[in-house]
């Protein structure tokens, strides 16, 4: 006998209050049901999918490996109902909750920062939840709606959208380079400072085109950085040679406070993405804030 939906969402509902109060007792109380009346329907659904979902004793409560992936697909299908419910009864549909989104540092500081008032003008029933990082995190295991990454994507099962590109440059201020030369060739590299962003992924491989040609060098950094902000400073007082982003330093080439090392050179450039979960069942909020970016950031010239 196949079970009703109704009871199928109810079970699902349950399951992510309970993960949400981290407390069968809490999760009892906002659901306004008894902690048995939790306690079967978790029990139901286990029994219904043939897995472990939570791993419960008398002290503590865990979400199993298997729990963290159906909470997160729960959710979405909860949080998709909900919106297509909502959008029924509106002439168009309004976007609201909570958005989690995570997004480098630096290029959330200098050019993310400035748009979220433009959206939240434009969406004001969605409350903003943001985090700066610029370590690769988890997007599913830590629980963001959406993450914004710069740099060659690996294979991944989540989906990612283009929001912009950005070019990288090599460069030094023109104090650093009338006391040390500037280089003529990618081997010359070799014989200078370099400040190195650590978070790139094969930081260390410089790669250079030119008419065809591809030389790559391999490179170890007199400092190592995390932070792109905190490479320019260096670079700005003469402490060396970094390979940044424009939407970085394109202003301060563009005025004369650094130079482009090896402009003769062509070296790749990085896009923009807007990572998220999944197509299938993306809440309106987060799409309504990817739309939003791709709009913003398409045409800039950093």
């Amino acid at each position: 006998m196949k079970m009703n939906r109704a009871n199928k969402f109810l079970e699902m509902t349950v399951f992510i209050t309970v993960v949400d109060c981290n407390s069968f007792i809490e999760a009892a109380d906002k659901l306004n049901i008894s902690k048995q009346a939790v306690s079967r329907y978790i029990q139901a659904l286990e029994e219904r999918l043939q897995v472990r979902l939570l791993q419960r004793s008398t002290r503590k409560m865990v979400v199993t490996n298997e729990g963290q992936s159906f909470y997160w697909q729960a959710k979405a299908i909860i949080n998709a109902t909900e919106e297509a419910e909502n959008s029924l009864s509106l002439d168009q549909a309004s976007p609201q909750g909570i958005l989690r989104v995570n997004v480098p540092v630096s290029f959330g500081i200098l050019h993310l920062a400035p748009l979220w008032q433009l959206f939240l003008n434009k969406y004001p029933q969605i409350e903003l939840d943001l985090t700066l990082s610029d370590r690769v995190v988890n997007l599913l295991e830590e629980g963001y709606d959406l993450v914004v990454r710069i740099g060659n994507l690996e294979n991944s099962s989540l989906i990612s959208r283009k929001l912009a590109t950005t070019r990288m440059i090599v460069a030094a201020s023109p104090q650093y380079i009338a006391q040390y030369g500037m280089p003529m060739h990618p081997n010359d590299l070799r014989q200078h400072k370099i400040i190195m962003y650590s978070h790139w992924a094969r930081k260390e491989q410089w790669g250079f085109w030119q008419n065809g040609n591809y030389n790559s060098v391999n490179l170890t950094a007199n400092v190592y950085c995390n932070n792109g902000d905190s490479c320019r400073q260096i670079i700005l007082q003469g402490g060396g040679i970094s390979k940044q982003p424009d939407f970085i330093i394109g202003q301060d080439i563009k005025v004369g406070n650094l130079v482009e090392v090896l402009s003769n050179y062509t070296i790749e450039d990085y896009n923009i993405y807007a990572i998220y979960p999944s197509r299938k069942l993306l809440p309106l909020r987060t799409r309504c804030l990817i739309d939003f970016l791709v709009t913003e950031l398409q045409n800039q010239s950093w």
